[in-house]
């Protein structure tokens, strides 16, 4: 990102806080991604190491927006297409869709935000998928519960049909 007089500086200090240097205030994750939205070029400097961590910002940023459901959610399955289809399908669609000013321009992001990417998804996956089993599990009480009902059922109707039960 080529750094103009336009740019707004956002210095991350080691305590984690995240300040503002146009308007000489502390601002949170919501504020920067407030300001991407309204179409400010944003860049966000380590104050200890001085480096361009933008990219890693961004990156938090929606997936702080996914975790607390403030954005739109992604299906398993888009998670699960993610995947298969590889780190450049990810990229080009999260580009391409309504984040796509978040994420910027797919050649400028990292190694770091492709391990994050890839550590997130598959955490989400993972909670999917413990979620999947427990619903099965439930599917097979259910299914159990049904059969020992129809076999009382059964049993029911044949106590019912027996010749001392018509008279």
């Amino acid at each position: 990102m080529v750094e103009t007089e336009q740019t707004r500086v956002i210095k991350r200090y080691a305590n984690r806080k995240l300040y503002d240097t146009r308007d000489s205030k502390y601002v949170t994750l919501d504020r920067i991604a407030e300001l991407v939205r309204n179409g400010d070029e944003v860049k966000v400097i380590d104050n200890g190491s001085k480096a361009d961590i933008t990219k890693i910002t961004l990156a938090q940023i929606i997936y702080e927006e996914q975790k607390s459901g403030n954005a739109t959610a992604w299906s398993v399955q888009s998670l699960r297409g993610f995947i298969l289809q590889g780190r450049h399908k990810l990229i080009s669609s999260l580009k391409e869709g309504p984040v796509g000013k978040l994420v910027g321009r797919a050649e400028e992001i990292g190694a770091e935000v492709y391990s994050a990417a890839d550590d997130r998804v598959r955490a989400v996956l993972e909670r999917a998928a413990a979620h999947v089993k427990q619903l099965q599990g439930e599917v097979l009480r259910l299914q159990t519960r049904i059969e020992e009902l129809e076999a009382k059922v059964r049993q029911g109707s044949t106590k019912d049909d027996s010749p001392d039960n018509l008279e």
